[in-house]
Formats: structure tokens, sequence, C-alpha cells
């Protein structure tokens, strides 16, 4: 099969969070079962020193403005990459926004992106049998294929539409419709996450839990009707972990490799992370966390959780991410006032997430939401045993101790109470040095290998391809 893929990030190329992860995982697991995939991407100023072998010049217009690019071509790792070059349009510091405000024009950056691909598709003759968009930034690309290409040679091209965060569906305001020719005959608002629910061949997300919260209120931001009248095409498959880079046996960010049947270096990854951070050598459990620091993330309820925890539980905490000022403002406050248990560190670090995952005892992910999450697979198979509210991919791949087969800690209600709970019975796991190595055991045994999922969505390719031929 022939599979274009239009997403926004893709990770080894560029990354600010699990969409490009979860994007390369799933074509790198299909190009192994001998699929072709090409991946269009925007070229974004980080991806400028990166060395292109050919390109083509595509032109159109776009409600009758006249545009035109610069299509890009490399190999990565058995991908076809298609950069899509627009000096003015990509060439920013940052993908989507300038650290504070989504920019302005995103809503015309990201209709081009898809336009210009389909151009690029059509112009060059190029073949496909299937197009994957990935969140709103390919949403018009389900559109734009059954109006302004229908009577083309893309007119038949089904279009599967991955929803990797429900909560982020870019609403505008009604004059882009009139801007970016689509609907233009309506007058309200335009949100790009619905114009794909309504316009694609088949939808997925990306665990089974989250599909299911996404049919309702308020998981569904407003569009749950949607959902609802595509629910026979709509279908959650869950994230796979890529364990070729996140294996703690052949790690290369690690001080020191282990597995499950030799956990010595783990001990060592620990000692490292501890040293690196001014924390004293301690037999205490070490709590950390990688994420971005937004509400999503749980942080209005775990931030005053570790607050009351810390002042009486001997135990460290190490949480780095990069997020809403409050919350950064607010964890910087926690390594003030704990200085000898918490740290805290404002940024992000390729390396230091795979330490951090290597070296904690339990990962803190207490998300209000979490589509799949990949973070608390990444810490079952370092043995970071995860600390988990119980909603979407987090329910559906950790299973909570005292239950049998448990892998982690795992609690219901969004608040403070609850959060505070969990950390204190991770504490009380902690001192049941028999139960705890079970529980990190059995986490470490888990399996969501990428094979697993891509078979599931080659057999949604399939169903999109009979459909669209039927």
């Amino acid at each position: 099969m022939r599979i274009l893929f239009i997403c926004s990030e893709y990770e080894g190329l560029i990354k600010t969070g699990g969409l490009a992860d979860a994007c390369r995982g799933l074509v790198q697991s299909l190009i192994a079962e001998g699929h072709e995939v090409t991946v269009a991407l925007p070229r974004y100023a980080s991806l400028y020193k990166q060395h292109t072998d050919s390109w083509q010049s595509v032109y159109f217009t776009l409600a009758g403005r006249p545009l035109g690019c610069a299509v890009r071509h490399f190999k990565h790792y058995g991908a076809d990459i298609a950069l899509v070059e627009h000096d003015d349009f990509f060439r920013r510091e940052r993908p989507y926004d300038d650290g504070e405000h989504g920019y302005s024009d995103n809503p015309l950056r990201f209709a081009f992106f898809c336009k210009a691909v389909l151009e690029w598709t059509l112009q060059t003759g190029q073949q496909f049998d299937l197009v994957h968009g990935h969140d709103w930034q390919s949403a018009t690309t389900a559109y734009y294929l059954k109006t302004h290409y229908a009577d083309t040679a893309l007119g038949t091209l089904p279009f599967v539409f991955s929803i990797h965060n429900g909560a982020y569906q870019e609403r505008c305001a009604p004059h882009w419709r009139q801007e970016l020719d689509i609907e233009p005959q309506r007058h309200d608002e335009l949100n790009f996450l619905a114009l794909a629910l309504t316009y694609a061949d088949k939808l997925n997300t990306v665990s089974a839990g989250y599909r299911d919260e996404l049919i309702q209120e308020p998981q569904a931001a407003g569009l749950a009707a949607l959902y609802q009248q595509r629910i026979a095409d709509f279908s959650g498959i869950l994230n796979g972990c890529d364990y070729d880079i996140w294996h703690p046996g052949h790690d290369r960010y690690l001080a020191q490799h282990f597995d499950i049947g030799a956990m010595q270096g783990k001990q060592q990854c620990k000692l490292a992370m501890l040293e690196h951070f001014h924390l004293a050598p301690t037999k205490a459990p070490l709590f950390v966390a990688v994420s971005r620091l937004t509400g999503q993330k749980g942080y209005d309820y775990l931030i005053p959780a570790l607050r009351a925890w810390l002042a009486m539980a001997d135990a460290r905490v190490i949480i780095m991410g990069t997020g809403e000022a409050k919350y950064c403002l607010a964890l910087e406050a926690l390594q003030w006032d704990f200085p000898a248990k918490f740290r805290f560190v404002h940024g992000f670090s390729d390396a230091m997430a795979h330490q951090l995952e290597a070296a904690g005892d339990f990962f803190l992910m207490p998300s209000l939401f979490e589509p799949c999450g990949l973070n608390q697979l990444y810490s079952l198979r370092y043995g970071s045993v995860p600390v988990v509210r119980l909603t979407g991919g987090l329910k559906d791949t950790v299973k909570p101790w005292p239950g049998r087969g448990a892998t982690g800690i795992g609690f219901v209600d969004a608040d403070v109470e609850s959060t505070l709970a969990a950390l204190r019975q991770a504490q009380q796991l902690f001192s049941k040095a028999e139960s705890y190595r079970r529980v990190q055991q059995n986490g470490m045994l888990q399996n969501f290998s990428w094979p697993s999922s891509a078979k599931q969505y080659v057999a949604l390719y399939q169903q999109a391809l009979w459909a669209r031929a039927h």
C-alpha cells in the first residue's frame, strides 16, 4: 500500500510532543510491513539545516490568491520525507506559537500546507492509495479532497483522520471560511477539527478509552454530536512504544544499562540523577515527571498535593517540562520551599527525558485527560512504576495496585485529596520491597510495540478503501 502521511511534526525531525513519536512509530512499523510511506511536513526553521536531495516548485490559488512553494525531498529511515517550504509561513522559531499565543495566521498556514501537499501530489503525478492526516493541522485536507479535487485524479483517494488530542480544534472567526475557500457560503465560526470529523472517510483516536470519552461531553469539547454522528466510522487504536528508542538495555543516554533480569544499572541511573541535581543519595523513593505544564496534565491538583505530601514524606521529586507560567512559578516555589527534596527543570532535553525515565522509582502522570499517553509506556519498560489518573489511554495501559497483575498506582477523581492518596499509596508500595518489585516487573513485561497497532491501522485503511470503492 502507498500511504501519504500529512502531519505537523515527526520524531527525529521536529517534535513538540507525543504526536511526533506516534507518527514516526506508526510509519516505521508500516514500512517494516512492506508498505511505502511518504511523510509531508512543513519546513520549519530548524529543518533548513536538513540536507535534501531534490525539489519541485508548486503553484496554485487559494480563494483566488496566487500562492507557491517548494517541496523538498529526502529519505529518513526508509520513509520519503516531503518538506513544504514557504519562508513567510513556516520559517519561524516555533511551529505553532510565539511561546505565549498561537500565531494569528495559523488557519492560513496549515490550510496552505494541506493544499500545497495535494497540489504537489497532483502536479507531479504522485501515486498514493490513501491519505492519513493527523490532528487539526491536517484537517482541511478532508474538505479539499471532497470538494476542490473531487473531479481530479485525487477524487477517489480515501482520507483517514487521527485525533491525537481532541482539545486542540483550531476554532477561528467566520471570515476564514472565505479566505480559505472552505464552505464559503456559511457565516459561522470555522472549526478545523469539526471539518475533518465531517469530511474524513474514517476516524480514529489513539486509545479505546479516549474514543469512549470523546463521544460525550465534556471531553468532546463541544463536538459530541459530531462524534456520535460518525460513530460507525470512529475507532480507537492504541499508540505503540518504539522499543528501538525506548529500551533500558541499549538506551544511549543512560549512565548504565539494565533490564528485567539485571536491574543493578537502574540504581546507578538513580544515583546519577540525584548527583546531577545535587540531591543527597537516599533509599527514599524518587518520583519523576516529564510533561507539558498545563491543566490537561493535572498540575492544578498535583502541585498542591505535592506541597502537602513533601511536608511530611521522605521522598525525592524531579519534574521537567515547559508550559504555562503559573505552573512554572508554582514548581519553582516548591523547589525553594523543599530544597532537599524537590527539583524543577524548566525546559526540555531528550537526553534528560530518557535519564529521568530510567532513574525514577515512580513516574507521575495524573492527567485530567490523556488520549493515549506515551510516557507511561516508557515508564513501564524502564521499571519506573507509573502513578496515573485512570482516564483515556492511561486506564487502558496501567493496571492499578493492589489488583491482580498490577503495573502501577491509579486513582479516579481529579482532585488534590485523591492525588495525595495516590502518592501515599505509592510510598506504601515502595516500603513493601517484594510487592514493589512484583509490580515493577509486571510493568517491564508489558509489550505495547507498534507492529500490533500498525496491523489495526492497515485494517482501518482497508475499510476506508472498501468504503470508497463501494
